[in-house]
């Protein structure tokens, strides 16, 4: 008896109204009848005593059950051991336009944030990492450590790929996910996407890859309808082959389509977690989830609760009654699937999936327009939720249209439903809070909108200052090279008249002052070039003048490019610290861990052949 315990001890607190039970049962005992005993008797009534048979096989039966619930277990046994298997693959969309700002500071933080905060829910089986621009790179093989994925994504940028500014490849790190979980064993399996938009060529190519097979696709769609310009690092505008600014946009329609097609989810970034909870709900536990692992044996201990069973069931046919028999027979009554099915109607079975929450298999079952919106508002499926609640009239019915426009980008649509719903319903808190939200993003696009034009016009603005400047300097040292040449001048002039009056006053000279009037000479000659020594010396002085000017123009335009670069960066980390603070976990690292990446991607691509351009070649 020295292994022998209760694996479940709490379930004998169960006995507890068992106990009270039996205490008020006593109490009843000291109670008489409504006639005394000795009057009873003289009447000839004799009072029949109560039973105590099957408070008895009460109390038996009740703690036969709990103890049977408290596992009683006298051993071991040796069982054989499970494990979680499965794989999913995570891509990243790697092109230029991520450097888009319609979302702050732009698309490419706030991709890295998403995939930051989808890896710690993905503990169960085995998860890789792609990246692809025009062509796809394998940045991560298949592994369960979420620390190495971190750190991967902190570092991924477009200017690391090897092929900058051709575009985009989906199909290409598609095929390349497939032949990494098919190599690894799996025949099933997630791919979750992180893109900003997907071509009509890309998005056909994607669908007859995956048609037909056990390839689920989720992705997350990274930008906003309206779009804005893509600006580089070194702050210029992305323009294309013409010359005009390039404004990337995102089409949810070939996202929704993919997710469909594969029973995958389509979300839409957004401010709080709701769109990682819809990728999380689907792609948490892999498609193939156990696998029994025969070389390796666990022991644990053995629940002989079992045993008890039989007692049990012995003392429960004294509690049998009239019609306990039949009722035990409808319960065993086989029934035919078929039959059972013609009972339940379709929206019960679609209410049933939708509580456990399979939404999108709910959608396709539901008759009820109003039920079938809904399920697919939980799926993602916002377009569809739209077409199925559009022509509905009830209170919820608009409510929840309204949520799948905001959710769907249309948020001026969903503005007039939610302000079409208060003028009815003036007290629904819930369609005024949204509203409210609703406002705000509008607000915020309108800010953005502002604060690109008002950039736009602030370098306009400077590119004009700068051109007047160069004017101006030019203006400046064709001024001092005219003053320059007026001094040459002025003096060559005097030399001449000197050299003339030298020449007139040697001929009136007599012969007798000829040697004193040859020494007056010889000091004038002196003279003239100690002066031309001094001009020689005021030209070069002017001349560095000159230089030493250019040079402070030349510093002064180059510090004011540099505090300008370094407003622009404060500008930009100042707005993704107010954005969300969390942000702020995106930093990058040291240019060590940078540079190795870049050499991982670039020793692929010398294996690949060179990628062909795509139709949004920048």
């Amino acid at each position: 008896m020295a292994n022998f315990t209760f694996l479940y001890p709490m379930w004998f607190l169960a006995l507890i109204p068992l106990v009270a039970l039996i205490v008020i049962q006593r109490k009843n005992q000291h109670h008489g009848g409504l006639i005394a005993p000795h009057i009873a008797k003289q009447l000839g009534m004799v009072q029949k005593k109560n039973g105590h048979g099957f408070l008895y096989g009460l109390s038996v039966i009740w703690f036969c059950v709990t103890t049977a619930l408290a596992g009683p277990s006298f051993g071991y046994k040796e069982t054989p051991s499970f494990q979680l298997s499965g794989a999913r693959i995570l891509v990243m969309d790697m092109s230029r336009s991520l450097y888009a700002t319609d979302l702050k500071p732009n698309r490419l933080t706030q991709a890295k944030y998403k995939a930051k905060d989808l890896l710690p829910y993905w503990k169960e089986g085995m998860t890789g990492l792609v990246a692809y621009a025009n062509s796809s790179y394998l940045v991560s093989p298949l592994t369960g450590d979420s620390k190495t994925l971190d750190n991967l994504i902190t570092n991924l940028s477009p200017e690391i790929m090897p092929y900058k500014g051709k575009g985009s490849n989906l199909s290409a790190a598609i095929t390349q996910s497939i032949e990494m979980m098919k190599k690894s064993g799996h025949q099933q399996g997630d791919i979750v996407v992180l893109t900003d938009g997907i071509s009509s060529s890309q998005l056909e190519k994607v669908t007859a890859l995956v048609d037909g097979t056990k390839w689920r696709i989720s992705l997350l769609g990274v930008g906003t309808t309206n779009g804005a310009p893509i600006e580089l690092p070194n702050g210029q505008l992305l323009t294309d082959n013409t010359g005009k600014t390039v404004v990337a946009k995102l089409d949810p329609q070939p996202l929704q389509q993919i997710a469909t097609e594969t029973h995958g989810v389509a979300q839409l970034i957004q401010s709080d977690n709701s769109d990682i909870d819809a990728i999380v709900r689907l792609t948490k536990t892999p498609l193939e989830q156990v696998t029994k692992n025969s070389d390796t044996q666990v022991n644990s201990r053995a629940n002989h609760g079992y045993w008890l069973l039989f007692p049990i069931v012995l003392l429960s046919l004294f509690a049998f009654r009239k019609g306990m028999i039949l009722a035990l027979l409808l319960v065993l009554l086989p029934v035919d699937k078929s039959m059972a099915n013609t009972l339940l109607s379709n929206d019960y079975n679609a209410h049933q999936q939708y509580e456990q929450k399979e939404y999108q298999a709910a959608s396709e079952q539901f008759q009820s327009k109003q039920w079938k919106g809904a399920a697919q508002y939980k799926a993602g499926d916002y377009k569809g939720a739209i077409e199925s609640l559009t022509d509905l009239s009830d209170v919820q019915s608009q409510y929840n249209l309204a949520n799948a426009l905001a959710q769907n980008g249309q948020l001026e649509d969903a503005k007039a439903q939610y302000e079409s719903l208060l003028q009815a319903n003036p007290d629904m808190k819930d369609a005024q809070t949204n509203l409210d939200i609703v406002n705000k993003a509008l607000e915020q696009q309108q800010n953005d909108k502002n604060k690109q034009s008002d950039k736009n016009k602030d370098n306009k603005e400077q590119d004009q200052n700068k051109d007047k400047q160069n004017n101006k300097d030019g203006s400046d040292q064709s001024s001092d090279s005219k003053d320059s040449q007026s001094q040459d001048s002025q003096q060559n002039q005097q030399n001449q008249q000197n050299q003339q009056k030298d020449k007139s006053q040697s001929e009136n000279e007599s012969k007798s002052d000829k040697q004193e009037k040859s020494d007056a000479s010889s000091q004038e000659q002196k003279q003239q070039a100690q002066d031309k020594k001094q001009q020689e010396q005021k030209e070069k002085e002017k001349s560095a003048q000159a230089s030493d000017k250019q040079k402070e123009q030349n510093n002064a335009e180059k510090e004011k490019k540099q505090a300008q670069m370094q407003s622009q960066q404060d500008q930009v980390d100042s707005d993704a610290k107010t954005t969300d603070p969390r942000l702020q976990k995106l930093e990058q690292s040291g240019a060590k861990e940078d540079e190795l990446l870049r050499a991982l991607l670039y020793l692929q691509a010398q294996q690949q052949e060179p990628p062909q351009a795509s139709e949004n070649e920048w």
